[in-house]
């Protein structure tokens, strides 16, 4: 562990690590250590108690102020990490080395310092991401993070890879805890490391990472590592951003010292190549390919459709639901063009409305790089999801008749077929239904796809007017929140007044909310939006009778 009495890094050489600047190991020092380069040793004891630990490798810091540690974590000072305030999401990030490297060695001690407090989903997120000096903020979006270690206030730690939770640990949230990360972001070379337990040389996986906390290795993890998140670790050396997050809308408190990061010292070496089988290229060619989901953590697995074009979604239950509550539900749509995309990309969704008290649904529907298909079919399948949800209402414990639909950017678009009166053209009659749903929510949605104003109508065919929404709503439709961003450049921020425009004329309710911040995906962009469209939706349930769930 790597603490303030650390010889040679905590005296001769703290002040110079604060710098981020590089140096020559004395000569005196081990062959082990001369290889190495330590990109930061941050002990937070040069700082003034209740200041920012500004230095120069230190790209943002929110929520962060150093305090008199008493002993509990490391010794002396250290840095809190309070974001107590539900409006904001704290933040301290480093930027490490002068550009992006290969492989990182990051140890730090922690100590829960409130563990009453949030709930079951409150945490700090201590990520590593792609270089990137003078950005203020990178880590907090999935999308920039090769992976998460994440602390919550309440009964675990968890490392997550995009949407996914690949390890977890119960811990003891009264006790201070050190982790030791091993990140490997080479291609096509391994990294060896010495295990904390026994000494033992290891080899880490190209492109992987592994995790020890109290020198054990972290949940189910191999010490070959985990696989991080290949759309951040494409390429060698890109990384270089270290740090911890919040969420905007969740309580986190945390106390962080002996923050250390430095090149590892292990052997990096091809990885051993075996003679590749035919069907062995045909995994790889396909390995970035998206694979259709037959479930997801924490939902039950349901089909809407069998046989030919069989299709599934998701329910995620809330804590004591039972068959007879006549809930309210939340079907939520992913986005991705029609093209790509999976429920994975809704689940987040799904599961917030479970963890309200509703059913929240994460319906499948086909796409082109899945299954082949025009948009025509995906907004054909979103409006069968919606009828089989209103058909089994008994089967899933909800009224009917409180159903709120959503869907973001191509979500969006097969969300409002859900709603309007006419059937997409090459839906089954047979199974249309009567019910609406009771809210529409629509986040970057397409709603225009129409030859002169709309979104790509080529891929529409001659249906690009017919699956307008926009142009096929005649009837009175749901009350409709949108969140649309000024200055879309994908899906234009015109559509969205146009269609609110349109509801309006014909007698519906509409709130559109134009977001000043961002693009089409200003939410990840501007990770503070989330928490604001969710207290939106908040409002709009509770004025449409959906909150309280059970009535």
């Amino acid at each position: 562990m790597f603490t303030k009495v650390t010889a040679v890094l905590g005296i001769i050489l703290a002040g110079f690590f604060q710098t981020g600047e590089s140096f020559a190991i004395p000569q005196t020092e081990s062959a082990e250590t001369q290889q190495k380069r330590i990109y930061l040793h941050e002990t937070f004891d040069g700082f003034d108690v209740g200041s920012v630990p500004k230095v120069s490798q230190l790209q943002r810091s929110d929520k962060v102020t150093v305090v008199d540690g008493a002993g509990r974590t490391g010794s002396g000072k250290v840095a809190h990490f309070d974001d107590s305030d539900t409006e904001l999401g704290g933040a301290m990030e480093y930027v490490v080395g002068t550009s992006g490297v290969g492989a990182l060695y990051v140890e730090f001690d922690a100590i829960n310092n409130a563990p009453d407090k949030g709930d079951k989903s409150s945490a700090v997120i201590f990520a590593v991401g792609p270089w990137g000096e003078g950005k203020s903020l990178m880590l907090n979006s999935k999308a920039k993070r090769a992976f998460g270690f994440e602390m919550y206030q309440q009964k675990y730690l968890k490392l997550r890879v995009g949407d996914d939770s690949v390890a977890d640990f119960k811990y003891d949230s009264s006790a201070p805890f050190n982790v030791k990360i091993w990140v490997n972001d080479h291609d096509s070379n391994t990294l060896s490391y010495k295990r904390p337990d026994n000494g033992e040389a290891v080899t880490l996986n190209q492109d992987s990472v592994v995790v020890w906390v109290n020198n054990a290795l972290f949940g189910k993890l191999s010490a070959a590592g985990s696989p991080m998140q290949s759309e951040v670790t494409k390429g060698d050396a890109v990384l270089g951003r270290v740090g911890y997050s919040s969420s905007s809308t969740k309580v986190a408190d945390f106390l962080f010292d002996n923050l250390h990061v430095e090149d590892p010292s292990g052997e990096s070496k091809p990885a051993a190549k075996n003679p590749a089988t035919e069907e062995d290229k045909a995994k790889t060619k396909n390995s970035n390919e998206e694979v259709t989901p037959q479930r997801l953590p924490g939902a039950e697995t349901m089909s809407y459709r069998e046989g030919e074009n069989a299709m599934n979604l998701f329910v995620f239950k809330p804590d004591g639901w039972k068959a007879d509550d006549k809930r309210s539900a939340f079907v939520y749509f992913f986005g991705g063009g029609w093209t790509k995309g999976t429920p994975q990309k809704s689940a987040s969704m799904a599961a917030w409305a479970a963890k309200n008290g509703m059913v929240g649904i994460a319906p499948d529907y086909r796409t082109k790089s899945r299954f082949g298909t025009s948009p025509l079919a995906s907004a054909v399948d979103a409006r069968e999801a919606f009828g089989w949800v209103v058909e089994h209402a008994d089967e899933l414990g909800i009224d009917p008749t409180r159903v709120a639909v959503g869907g973001t950017s191509a979500g969006g678009h097969v969300a409002l077929w859900t709603a309007i009166e006419k059937d997409p053209p090459g839906f089954d009659p047979t199974k249309s239904t009567d019910a609406k749903p009771a809210v529409l929510f629509l986040k970057s949605a397409v709603s225009d796809t129409s030859p002169e104003t709309g979104y790509t109508p080529s891929r529409f065919g001659n249906k690009a007017l017919a699956l307008s929404p926009v142009h096929q709503v005649e009837g009175k439709m749901p009350p409709t929140l949108i969140f649309h961003a000024a200055n879309d450049e994908l899906v234009h921020y015109s559509t969205a007044v146009a269609l609110c425009t349109k509801l309006k004329s014909l007698g519906s309710a509409c709130d559109l909310v134009t977001v000043p911040l961002g693009g089409h995906g200003f939410s990840s962009e501007h990770p503070e939006w989330k928490s604001k469209v969710l207290t939106k939706l908040e409002q709009v349930f509770k004025r449409e009778g959906l909150f309280p769930s059970v009535r």
